[in-house]
């Protein structure tokens, strides 16, 4: 599906292009709109689902490399007569029926995948030719948002990385960069979420979200099992905004750590 994913890159090309006004050099660039921000996510789902596919072909081919082994035990089984039965008393007679049925149903899945991909197709199209919206940040983000409240945190997840790819310079970015370092830590990728709070206190130390950004940080380590990560995290959140309401609950939570 690899021309799937050229054929959205150009459109977001082409979209982020088209709007942006006259051809000087001196001209400011324009805000992306919507169309790009939402082809940004029709890339990312694309980037998954074809992953998916990969792996499930993988699986197919095992699958039927396993069969094609065990029809082959069978034929030679079957040469001689006296053979057959002589290694009938030694070992079970081979059922394929499992391994077609998980054939079948990786293929099933596969078709399925298939067709995702050819309706995203349609939908890239569609958004290719809408008409621009005037100003589309802030509908993203809260679009983003409403998915993370309403816990459809592997949705929130791809929508706040498209925007704080299409974004990076807007102001709601930073705040959207908390939200998604937040949805990776429920999706339990407390890795990333960790490596995501700290790039934003790093490229942002004065931002807004700073100090739930230091608590999130301390319950990602926690949940790793890192009390050492956790403690100091909230150390350094209770030391550099000792006012805020993310220190004081942090303070309570150092005095049960180890």
């Amino acid at each position: 599906m690899n021309f799937l994913r050229l054929a959205l890159r150009a459109a977001i090309t082409v979209i982020v292009l088209a709007g942006t006004p006259g051809h000087a050099q001196d001209s400011p660039p324009s805000v992306p709109d919507a169309n790009a921000y939402q082809l940004i996510q029709l890339l990312n789902q694309n980037e998954a689902l074809s992953s998916e596919i990969a792996g499930l072909r993988g699986q197919l081919e095992e699958a039927i490399d396993q069969l094609g082994h065990a029809r082959e035990a069978q034929k030679k089984i079957s040469v001689d007569f006296d053979k057959r039965i002589a290694k009938l008393e030694t070992r079970p007679v081979v059922d394929t029926s499992e391994d077609k049925a998980r054939i079948a149903e990786l293929e099933n899945r596969i078709q399925q995948l298939e067709q995702a991909l050819t309706a995203m197709h349609e939908v890239v199209m569609s958004v290719a030719k809408a008409p621009v919206q005037a100003n589309p940040t802030e509908a993203a983000y809260e679009s983003a948002l409403v998915k993370y409240r309403n816990g459809n945190f592997d949705e929130a997840v791809l929508d706040l990385q498209a925007f704080v790819q299409l974004y990076a310079s807007d102001p709601l970015t930073q705040n959207a960069r908390y939200w998604l370092a937040e949805a990776l830590l429920h999706q339990g990728a407390f890795d990333k979420a960790i490596n995501t709070g700290e790039a934003l206190l790093t490229d942002f130390p004065n931002a807004e979200k700073a100090p739930d950004t230091m608590f999130l940080i301390g319950k990602a380590y926690l949940e790793l099992g890192d009390a050492a990560g956790a403690r100091s995290a909230w150390e350094q959140l209770a030391a550099t905004y000792p006012q805020s309401n993310p220190a004081t609950e942090a303070l309570q939570l150092l005095e049960q750590l180890p």
